[in-house]
């Protein structure tokens, strides 16, 4: 499953880091006080984690003052000396996030209905702190719809007086309620008191506060589920040095660098630095949100991002047992069966692509076959609507099921019981989709278009939105949202689709063997690179199935041009010979891709750790797995290797230091919970007891092997989906 194989590769990620979490001094093991390391509980804002620093000045107030959620609410202040931030705030998703998005009114609404009011505070510690703060969460009464605080969101007080956050996610952050004081222009002690207090103090991970989430019984939900974690990827990937599932080379970024891109000031705009600003549109994927509210250049800016993100390449092709590299060179023959492996990578995103909330994603691969007269003969995914479960269509999302293995659609969070699979593509992965197609009588060569599209949220969520949105309280809240916001919302026309990328080429005994024409990221692509992804995507096959990843990747070794990237396809291969347990074959290409490029980059240690630990090598483990934690302090799946090698082979203290730094930066990863209880257990050390409750608690549930069988013996898609490589068959058009 690709779950499965996902998880194997992200326990074994390591790399060099220079943006880190908090250091924290590694204490001697004959210090180590064998104390447990259990994740932090909510506190006056539960179920969310979110917590209020109040002074003297930020008590709650009384009588004619304003309260703390009018205070954060209000943005029209600001806009005063900051009229460029607050213009582009207001454009953004950020601003949208409460009750006057329509999608969010849905969701939240059904969360309070279903799991009672306090437990929407979940929601409310980084969607709703204006009404939070004040109350409005758990009052009896309904969300006022002409209250400002409801059509705030995250707002610039919010952000701006986080003083401290955490790794745990759902509201993480310590937000300091003393009113901000407005600077006097001609004062220049004012100025900087001023700047003094608004200047983030946390940067980047000001985002993992919020962007980091799961699902609790802390809001009367019977699992513990992981949802999303943009801060987590992106820490695990390329993009911060720690990209260990290949060798990779991309200019290191972050969360602000990629999100807030500096844009022009205006002369008005008193925050500019050189006449330019941090853009405050926080531009990413979600393009409905711009189209529902009719803001165009919101929308420009959010296609602009998307297209070219993600890559798409017909790579090969295969008639009965042969396979044809690259598919331009394959022949194609009346009456036999031809297959197709579409690969498609992330190229450019930093996390999961699409991001965000994973299960109502709607990003698709669409593909059309037509004959050599320009006649369509076959497709996939042209007709990806509502009435699709989409059998024959392959869309990158999470599937997520309730307590009888159904698939749900819509996000309904308190029917949620465990994550099925996934097919989104973490930063650089690689996917293959196998497609087939019975070739028509007549037909000797064909033309294949392949198009990766993407849409905000899936049909079904839309018109569960539209639906809400069309009765007198979704009403009401449009109508506020035109006299607060001044903005006109229509959640029920049709979504902006975003070309991410397309290739079309032409195969058969008469084509001249090319590729007509490529859009998206990465341009013309070298033969070697084609065969090298398509490889790659298959190094998460079955194992069954894990001698066709061999085969490609024989292929692009063969064609590469040089010594880093025959390096790049031996690191490939050193991951297929360790996950078919053929060790010396993985020590093989470890060593041949460190003699290729003269050093040594830490996916060669991940792949000797990950080799010795399939054979149960625990002590052969530990000095590659170290080497990783050394080089990755802030990978968390490279400490629970480390930590996991450490218990097997009974080094229970060091185990501890081990699993103490990994869970500060993921304090509810099961794997590091298990080691550290199971490390406590054997030192029979007095919070042992605590420690196996914590993993208990945070473990995956114990319905969710059974409910995944559930889903796949009745639905094609669940089975389909839980094969990383799995075949579609072409849907003939009439002839």
């Amino acid at each position: 499953m690709r779950l499965l194989a996902s998880c194997v590769l992200a326990l074994v990620a390591c790399g060099s880091q220079e943006i880190a979490a908090p250091a924290r001094e590694v204490v001697p093991t004959a210090a180590v006080m064998w104390r447990a390391q259990i994740p932090s509980t909510p506190g006056e804002l539960a179920p969310s984690l979110a917590m209020i620093e109040r002074g003297p000045r930020g008590s709650a107030t009384t009588g004619d003052e304003l309260s703390e959620g009018t205070i954060l609410a209000d943005v029209d202040t600001c806009a005063t000396c900051h009229p460029d931030v607050a213009a582009q705030w207001s454009s953004s998703a950020h601003s949208f996030a409460s009750f006057g998005n329509p999608i969010y009114r849905f969701n939240v609404e059904r969360v309070r209905a279903d799991l009672g009011k306090p437990a929407s505070r979940h929601c409310g510690g980084c969607h709703d702190m204006p009404l939070a703060v004040d109350g409005m969460m758990t009052t009896d009464g309904p969300i006022p719809a002409d209250d400002l605080r409801s059509h705030t969101g995250v707002s610039c007080r919010l952000c701006h007086g986080i003083q401290r956050t955490t790794h745990d996610g759902n509201g993480s952050y310590v937000w300091n309620a003393a009113p901000i004081d407005a600077p006097a222009l001609d004062d220049p002690a004012s100025i900087a008191r001023h700047k003094q207090q608004v200047t983030t103090k946390v940067d980047t991970e000001l985002c993992t506060s919020c962007h980091r989430g799961f699902l609790s019984p802390d809001m009367q939900m019977p699992v513990h589920l992981t949802g999303i974690d943009e801060p987590g990827q992106w820490r695990a990937s390329a993009y911060t040095g720690n990209g260990m599932a290949r060798i990779d080379k991309v200019d290191k970024q972050d969360c602000i660098g990629c999100h807030m891109e500096r844009v022009p000031a205006s002369a008005s705009e008193l925050g500019a630095k050189q006449g330019s600003v941090a853009s405050h549109r926080f531009v990413g994927g979600h393009t409905w949100m711009a189209s529902m509210r009719g803001d165009d250049e919101q929308l420009r800016l959010t296609r602009a991002k998307l297209e070219g993100a993600a890559s798409i390449d017909i790579a090969g092709a295969r008639i009965g047992s042969r396979r044809y590299l690259p598919a331009e060179t394959a022949p194609v023959v009346p009456g036999s069966r031809l297959e197709l492996d579409v690969v498609i990578r992330n190229l450019l995103v930093g996390h999961r692509f699409p991001g965000g909330v994973l299960d109502i994603q709607d990003t698709w691969i669409e593909i059309e076959v037509a004959d050599r007269k320009g006649t369509r003969i076959a497709s996939s995914g042209l007709a990806h609507e509502l009435d699709a479960a989409d059998q024959d269509t392959h869309v990158l999302r999470t599937l997520v099921v309730d307590e009888r293995g159904e698939v749900l659609e819509e996000h309904d969070v308190a029917r949620f019981r465990t994550q099925l699979a996934t097919q989104t593509l973490a930063a650089r992965e690689a996917q293959a989709v196998r497609y087939a197609l019975d070739v028509p009588a007549g037909v000797r060569s064909v033309v294949v278009t392949a198009r990766l599209r993407h849409r905000s949220r899936n049909l079904a969520m839309q018109a569960a939105t539209c639906a809400a949105a069309r009765t007198p309280e979704g009403e009401a809240f449009i109508a506020a949202a035109r006299g607060i916001r001044d903005v006109v919302l229509d959640p029920c026309k049709p979504q902006p689709i975003t070309l991410v990328a397309e290739t079309r080429l032409e195969i058969g005994n008469r084509a001249p063997h090319r590729v007509l024409a490529r859009k998206g990221a990465g341009g013309a692509r070298p033969a070697w690179e084609r065969s090298y992804e398509h490889g790659m995507a298959l190094v998460a096959s079955l194992v069954t199935q894990l001698d066709d990843a061999r085969a490609v990747l024989g292929v692009a070794l063969a064609k590469a041009p040089d010594a880093r990237s025959r390096a790049m396809v031996h690191a490939q291969l050193g991951w297929v010979a360790s996950r078919q347990n053929r060790l010396a074959d993985a020590l093989a290409h470890v060593a041949q891709a460190r003699t290729l490029l003269g050093a040594d980059p830490p996916v060669l240690d991940a792949i000797v750790a990950d080799a010795y630990m399939r054979m149960n090598q625990y002590a052969d483990a530990i000095a590659p797995a170290k080497s990783c934690t050394t080089r990755a302090p802030s990978n968390a799946g490279a400490w629970a290797v480390y930590a996991r090698a450490l218990v097997a082979v009974g080094d229970h203290a060091e185990a501890l230091v081990a699993t103490a730094r990994g869970l500060e930066i993921a304090p509810r990863d099961p794997e590091l919970l298990r080691s550290q209880a199971t490390a406590l257990a054997a030192l029979d050390a007095p919070d042992a007891e605590a420690a196996q409750t914590a993993y208990t608690r945070f473990r995956s549930p114990d319905e969710a092997a059974g409910l995944r069988i559930r889903c796949s013996l009745g639905s094609d898609r669940c089975a389909r989906d839980r094969n990383p490589v799995h075949t579609l068959p072409l849907r003939p058009e009439s002839r």
